[in-house]
């Protein structure tokens, strides 16, 4: 795949980030889940066997799209990335979104949908069981944990930073610690010695945590009428043997709807899909997605 481009692009509000590997392929949208960036993706997209123009958005509140103001939210998100098409002059993409990005998929496909021919949702996209005695606050909290904790930290270095990261249950695995992982956390870190600071907005991410807890969501994915495909991990958010998506609740919406294929990325959790043992994997799954459209 060819060097990676970063460009700024007007929207409502200021300058959104797109990381672009030029390509003169199918061209893919790739959209990173609640506290993450752009830098979910080059693992995957380096393993990508086609010549993909691929176009990777920092989401609004994050990354060098961080300094974006409200409103966040889903239906803010759709119109940055149809701005982003239009600004590209794309044809229709196949999206792919991780976590968040796979919820957000499903609003834009519904949106536009003559501006997308497929969706890859890489463990998301389907409504998460939630406990009705908790309050949205309470189970925000607990399905995010440290990734809420690192936003409101100060880091002396970004040696403290990355020691966060290796710490993380998600990344214990062999090669859980990558060069991938680093940059990702590298990127991630803004501000100056030493009070730096994740560059992932706090509000952004609270608000953008509703979305896939509306209890429309359940259904969100009945709505949508092109091809889709779902790729799970098999572990959690912190590792744990839980995956993020349960398997009945996967298994249900499988066999509801004809438009979903669905397979899991043995051996990875919800990081590492992506960053991690998972990314070729899932590039293989894409590229045989992408293959079988008409």
């Amino acid at each position: 795949m060819t060097e990676k481009q970063e460009h700024l692009m007007a929207v409502d509000g200021g300058e959104y980030c797109v990381a672009h590997w030029p390509g003169r392929g199918d061209p893919i949208l790739a959209v990173h889940g609640i506290t993450a960036s752009h830098m979910a993706w080059p693992r995957v997209m380096r393993a990508l066997g086609g010549d993909h123009a691929v176009y990777a958005p920092d989401l609004r509140g994050r990354g060098n799209s961080c300094a974006l103001p409200q409103p966040y939210g889903f239906a803010q998100h759709v119109a940055d990335l149809v701005a982003l098409m239009d600004h590209f002059e794309l044809p229709p993409v196949i999206f792919v979104g991780h976590s968040l990005g796979a919820y957000i998929s499903l609003d834009l496909a519904l949106a536009a949908p003559s501006r997308i021919r497929g969706l890859v949702l890489v463990d998301g996209g389907i409504a998460i069981p939630t406990q009705s005695s908790s309050s949205p606050e309470e189970r925000i909290k607990r399905m995010l944990g440290p990734a809420l904790a690192r936003l409101e930290q100060d880091y002396p270095d970004r040696d403290s930073y990355r020691k966060f990261w290796q710490s993380h249950p998600a990344f214990q695995d062999a090669d859980g610690w990558n060069a991938d992982v680093a940059a990702f956390a590298d990127y991630d870190l803004g501000g100056e010695a030493p009070a730096l600071r994740s560059r992932v907005n706090p509000a952004a991410v609270l608000a953008d945590a509703y979305g896939p807890m509306d209890p429309a969501m359940v259904n969100r994915i009945d709505e949508i009428e092109l091809p889709m495909l779902l790729l799970t991990a098999t572990r959690g958010l912190l590792n744990q043997p839980e995956p993020l998506l349960p398997r009945d609740a996967v298994a249900v919406k499988r066999a509801q709807n004809d438009n979903l294929q669905c397979a899991e990325i043995t051996d990875t959790n919800h990081y590492s899909i992506t960053l991690g043992a998972g990314a070729s994997r899932v590039a293989q799954k894409i590229e045989l997605f992408i293959s079988g459209l008409k």
